[in-house]
């Protein structure tokens, strides 16, 4: 027969729910878990718009430089929607690794093998080139050398043709300058194109091969397999990743001030040049962006704690 334990008697504290035991630790137990930095935030905008409400140089910078919001945000959502776009094709192609080609097969499939294995090690290639440098320096890159080479050859070469085809000789020549948004959004779309194919790739990888392996055997193409199997599952793994890299993006768009496009870090840039007032125009600027981006945090993490509860 076993020895009987003798259990430890428990004292008062260790009876009492969470509940109590949170209200014994005292009032100011709730202290050390209030989001300081949000009300630190939240206390710097209020006295920066109140600045803003009642002081005529507040007043006057933000003026100035909310004329950008619009065109910052456009910028932003324009670029994250030719991203996503460019990143799932990318991210599609580098979540199959080429095969060798196995014997017996038919030369149509050894020329598809080797075409996937040539288009792969390109993208490969060029998703690590835009990883490895910095955006800004792809930016110049493209606005004084990409954009004018682009443009030159379609006027000297495509347009010629075009008139001598359509019999029309008052075809225009595309006016494309390298300092335009639409430079910018081509630059910050390829960019974030390489970073979000990682996300893709990654969510891809993630789903169950067996499950992909079933869908095969019951006859569905592997674009039907990525559309009904791969992508609903892996979407849910994908959202939170992609919502800060869009929050990135905003912040990004900081950087197409080098191309001379007015958003509202230029705008900033260019009244503090004029006026000297750095401290109080970097200030706003400061807040605007923290205003964007805290906003659009706030709305991912709602959408994490969304996610997560659905999957109970």
């Amino acid at each position: 027969m076993s020895a009987a334990v003798e259990e430890k008697p428990k004292n008062d504290f260790e009876e009492v729910d969470a509940r109590t035991r949170q209200r014994l630790a005292g009032p100011f137990s709730r202290l050390y878990i209030a989001p300081w930095w949000l009300i630190i935030f939240i206390v710097l905008w209020i006295y920066l718009v109140y600045q803003i409400s009642n002081s005529d140089e507040f007043s006057r910078i933000y003026e100035e430089i909310s004329e950008g919001i619009s065109l910052t945000l456009f910028l932003s959502i324009t670029s994250y929607f030719f991203a996503i776009v460019f990143g799932l094709l990318l991210g599609v192609i580098r979540a199959n690794r080429p095969k060798p080609p196995e014997h017996g097969m038919r030369l149509a499939q050894v020329i598809g093998r080797a075409l996937q294995t040539v288009v792969y090690h390109i993208t490969t290639m060029y998703v690590e080139f835009m990883r490895g440098i910095p955006p800004l320096v792809f930016l110049l890159i493209s606005g004084f050398i990409l954009v004018p080479a682009l443009r030159d050859n379609i006027n000297t070469g495509l347009v010629p043709w075009l008139r001598e085809v359509m019999n029309n000789p008052e075809i225009p020549e595309l006016v494309w300058r390298g300092r335009d948004n639409g430079t910018a959004i081509a630059g910050l779309s390829l960019i974030y194109a390489a970073f979000l194919s990682e996300v893709f790739r990654a969510g891809i990888q993630s789903v169950d091969k067996g499950q992909i392996e079933a869908a095969k055997s019951l006859g569905m193409s592997y674009f039907q397999v990525l559309r009904y199997i791969i992508i609903p599952q892996a979407v849910r793994r994908m959202l939170p990743p992609l919502g800060n890299d869009f929050i990135s993006m905003i912040k990004d768009t900081s950087l197409v001030t080098v191309l001379g496009i007015n958003e509202i870090t230029q705008l900033a840039r260019k009244w503090s040049g004029s006026t000297f007032q750095y401290v109080e125009t970097y200030a706003v600027l400061s807040m605007i962006y923290l205003t964007l981006t805290i906003t659009g945090s706030m709305l991912v993490q709602l959408m994490e704690r969304h996610l997560r509860r659905n999957e109970h």
